[in-house]
């Protein structure tokens, strides 16, 4: 004989929003044996049920799961009643637990897959995909990036609420210690601003490794060579200007020293004749004819009485 009664306990039922249900009880007390069954019958399309057996937690004796694949795609419109149904101490019980239980109200997606990374001395940027959630879910996805150094633990992580539904994200350099290695991971749920859907949020992503790449160091050859580079033409520019306004004045002073005296034989053509130019030969002949016709002068001072 099976009846209704309060279930003991709680139970949970996540979906991944395409085919997976996965669904705990947590008892507050002992139940008995069972086996202990959740079966999932579909308010608008007959023949899509599904059931699954509920199977007790190692580590927990008061907690039970299991996991169910549905036959189709989970859609906006599909509900289903729930029940569970099971042997609790020799009796047989079956519990209304969800009269109707709404998928797109329950959504725990699958986590994001194919995590990347690619670091620079600028920043780093990770990335990654989500090609097993619906096209129109993907758009009004929110992320939540976890990183670390390597060598740490996770619970001193840090943690960034991305502001774009876009698989990817950067991290400034600034953020990221030289030579030190990195792990990230990342996971998701469809945005609170969303009151169509109510989602927690995923398990976490795989992890990807980076290292911030540093800047490289100019050796002091190549440093040197580069600045020579930059004084080449300047230096070079500045021996042509010299070596140009050099000739210019050597050409000057030249041209200056060259210059021609003007001659005094336009001006004093019939003496330049008579004297074939040497002014100074005529000037000392001159002299000595005046010398020669001078009196000569007597001891006493006065000039002979014939003169």
């Amino acid at each position: 004989m099976q009846c209704q009664q309060k279930l003991s306990g709680s139970l949970s039922c996540l979906n991944n929003y395409v085919t997976t249900v996965s669904c705990m009880w947590v008892t507050e007390k002992p139940v008995g044996d069972g086996p202990f069954h959740l079966h999932f019958t579909n308010l608008w399309s007959k023949g899509h049920n599904a059931s699954c057996k509920l199977t007790a937690t190692e580590s927990m004796q008061n907690q039970y799961h299991c996991t169910i694949h549905l036959a189709s795609q989970i859609l906006e419109t599909d509900g289903y009643r729930v029940s569970l149904q099971g042997n609790f101490f020799g009796h047989n019980h079956t519990h209304m637990t969800f009269p109707e239980y709404n998928p797109r109200m329950h959504i725990k997606l699958d986590p994001p897959l194919n995590i990347q990374s690619n670091a620079t001395a600028s920043k780093c940027q990770i990335w990654w995909s989500v090609w097993n959630v619906p096209w129109y879910l993907a758009e009004i996805l929110q992320y939540e990036l976890q990183y670390k150094e390597y060598s740490m633990s996770w619970e001193v992580a840090l943690n960034k609420t991305l502001p774009s539904s876009l698989p990817q994200v950067e991290i400034e350099a600034t953020e990221l210690r030289s030579g030190i290695a990195y792990a990230a991971r990342v996971r998701c749920k469809v945005s609170e601003n969303e009151n169509s859907y109510h989602s927690q949020w995923s398990e976490w992503s795989q992890t990807t490794v980076f290292q911030r790449t540093d800047v490289p160091k100019v050796s002091e050859k190549i440093l040197n060579t580069k600045i020579m580079q930059y004084l080449f033409i300047p230096l070079s520019f500045g021996t042509l200007l010299y070596l140009f306004w050099t000739c210019k004045l050597s050409s000057r002073a030249k041209s200056l020293t060259c210059f021609n005296i003007p001659t005094p034989a336009a001006f004093f053509q019939p003496l330049y004749s008579l004297h074939n130019g040497n002014f100074k030969e005529a000037q000392m002949r001159l002299l000595q004819k005046k010398t020669l016709h001078l009196p000569q002068v007597q001891a006493s001072g006065m000039s002979p009485a014939g003169t």
